[in-house]
């Protein structure tokens, strides 16, 4: 029996949910995005321009950063489940041929 089939509707859980917070965050950058046009029509002064270029120069690339960061978590839980997997077939390979050389015995 697999070792990470004990917790795997949790891992599967998790993924999901960190799929849901890398999604929330686009949506986020989207809105902050939307926003920026917005508040340079209303500002009243010099500072808007700057301000817009403040937003894509730093909250943006940022923003970018994070969401690809939550989607390395995924990536990486992905690949972390995947050695189990490995490593639990390679086990049972391995006790299978050692049932059967007990057996010839």
């Amino acid at each position: 029996m697999s070792m990470l089939q004990f917790i795997r509707a949790e891992v599967d859980n998790q993924r999901s949910m960190i799929g849901q917070q890398q999604q929330i965050c686009s949506g986020m950058l989207d809105q902050i995005k939307g926003y920026v046009p917005k508040v340079q029509g209303s500002w009243i002064g010099g500072d808007a321009e700057q301000f817009a270029a403040d937003v894509a120069r730093k909250l943006v690339p940022a923003m970018t950063e994070l969401i690809a960061a939550i989607g390395g978590i995924n990536l990486n839980l992905s690949r972390a489940a995947g050695i189990i997997d490995q490593a639990d077939q390679k086990a049972r390979q391995f006790a299978d041929g050692l049932g059967d050389q007990f057996a010839q015995i």
